[in-house]
């Protein structure tokens, strides 16, 4: 056969044009990297990062979903860059092009997936919610100060559409019952990350350093500065330290166990960690973890008449321990447990707790009076400097409160915020994931507790985390800036989790319940 020069080596489709120009390619950027290595190492290093991710680009998507999961509780952000994400928010960023590659990659694949009616309607909610978010940019406007901008705020823009895609993400991720468990468990883990930032930023100037890539717990900043002000210290990395304790323990056995056969153990043990976490100063960590408990005991269906005047007896023993030795815990804890009537704390924990108990009622008193101006369209999360307040002193911690979106309602602060369009697509969404979770736990107690794996319990505590998440969020938080980080990655979750019961060989309807299991 005759050589042809033109049909093998300069032929764009010919194997040995192809490995020729790979091969001249490796050899410039092997110069050129060798030229700046000692100048701009990091570049390199981040020039080879990306090679690695757009290399591996339509494979990366359950890698990607898995490092969502065990970083979401971690405190490590990305250093130096503008803004400090966290890198499970850079992970979700990045899933974005892995899921359109991958998409395009393996159609069949995508097309075998084959979304149930709870999925179609919850994605279709998200779906409005976020052009509601689209919407209510181009209506008010973006503010990213990095670019020069008059407006602020405008990065919980960004963070929302980004962390939008987790819900599909989880979907399409393919995990293993195994895979899913070790990043949940990774991600427990990792959030005593929180302690290694706020002592670092309390004590020790000489690792400030290590601020560059650990975040501070939410308001951490505050409680470190306002400790002069009020006497009060508090470490918020305590809160998220307790809640990873407290759901290592309740996935450990079904609850008829921990608080039965094991209680002298568990008991204690469960106390200790709600103690730790109302070292934070936040009341919500003892609302949240008797709300969780009660809803996971409800999904367990661990309730019957004995039981419940078990734990009554038990919780008035509790209640009546604390009331007694109130004033010799710490003022952080004292400010937590301030809500109970009548309790004898330290006057400086009653003051400070007070002082947040009128300034929440201000703010909903504010919220109420501007909600007819925002019903139709929100005003948005970017904003200039306070010039939505309704109020003549913009200083005051009422209106920086307000100012910042803290509504403590979630009906009001999703209102205000988004609009009448965006709350009803959150609540659509709420909605429909909630039967999903309702629906994963029937998939769940098909089988006895006796007979519940690991992975069953992880289930039903993420069902339970979701209706306290929700009932929480709507009645006493309502920070709208955290909805995509409330609700994205729980809700993705309960869908692929749902997804790997129903791969047991449980038999569901088009809206994904069960029906009966499949003998052999």
């Amino acid at each position: 056969m005759r050589f042809s020069m033109h049909s093998t080596l300069f032929d764009p489709d010919a194997l040995p044009f192809r490995r020729a120009l790979i091969a001249g390619i490796a050899c410039v950027a092997a110069v050129v990297a060798g030229a700046m290595l000692a100048d701009q190492p990091y570049l390199i290093f981040a020039g080879l990062a990306g090679l690695v991710y757009v290399g591996t680009l339509t494979v990366n998507c359950r890698a990607l979903a898995w490092l969502v999961i065990a970083l979401q509780p971690a405190a490590l952000i990305v250093p130096f860059f503008p803004g400090r994400p966290f890198w499970w928010e850079l992970c979700a960023l990045l899933a974005w092009p892995s899921l359109l590659a991958y998409g395009l990659v393996n159609r069949r694949k995508i097309e075998v997936v084959a979304f149930d009616r709870a999925e179609r309607w919850a994605l279709a909610a998200l779906g409005g919610y976020v052009a509601v978010i689209l919407g209510t940019m181009a209506y008010r406007g973006v503010g990213l100060r990095i670019f020069g901008g008059e407006q602020m705020g405008g990065r919980v823009y960004v963070q929302q559409l980004v962390l939008s895609i987790l819900p599909v993400l989880m979907l399409l991720a393919g995990f293993s019952q195994k895979q899913l468990r070790m990043a949940m468990i990774t991600g427990w883990l990792l959030s005593l990350t929180y302690i290694v930032s706020e002592l670092t930023f309390a004590r020790s100037q000489d690792m400030a350093p290590l601020l560059y890539f650990f975040e501070l717990p939410v308001d951490g900043l505050n409680f470190s500065t306002g400790y002069d002000a009020s006497g009060v210290r508090r470490f918020g990395s305590l809160a998220a330290v307790a809640g990873a304790g407290l759901s290592l323990l309740w996935v450990a056995a079904p609850l008829r166990e921990l608080l039965g056969r094991w209680l002298l153990v568990t008991g204690p043990l469960m106390v200790a960690l709600v103690g730790l976490g109302l070292g934070s100063g936040y009341r919500n960590v003892f609302a949240s973890a008797i709300c969780t408990l009660f809803f996971l005991a409800w999904v367990q269906r661990f309730w019957n008449p004995s039981r419940v005047i078990s734990m009554v007896l038990v919780g008035a023993v509790m209640v009546g321990g604390l009331y007694f030795f109130a004033k010799e815990l710490p003022l952080s804890v004292q400010r937590s447990v301030s809500f109970f009537p009548g309790i004898a704390i330290s006057p400086i924990a009653k003051a400070d707790a007070a002082t947040t108990n009128s300034d929440r009622v201000e703010v909903l008193k504010l919220a109420i009076a501007d909600s007819p101006k925002y019903w139709l369209f929100g005003r948005g999360f970017g904003m200039d400097r306070f010039d939505r307040l309704p109020v003549d002193d913009p200083n005051d911690s009422v209106s920086m409160l307000y100012s910042q979106g803290m509504f403590y309602n979630g009906f009001l602060g999703t209102l205000l915020k988004l609009g009448v369009f965006g709350l009803l697509c959150s609540l659509l969404f709420v909605w429909h994931v909630s039967k999903i979770a309702l629906q994963l736990g029937l998939l769940v107690r098909r089988r006895t507790p006796s007979e519940w794996s690991f992975f069953d319990r992880v289930c039903l505590l993420l069902c339970a985390q979701w209706f306290a998440a929700v009932l929480l969020f709507y009645l006493t938080n309502g920070d709208v800036t955290w909805w995509m980080q409330s609700f994205g990655l729980l809700a993705g979750l309960l869908m692929a989790c749902r997804r790997l019961k129903q791969d047991e060989g449980f038999v569901v309807d088009s809206d994904g319940v069960p029906k009966a299991s499949v003998t052999a």
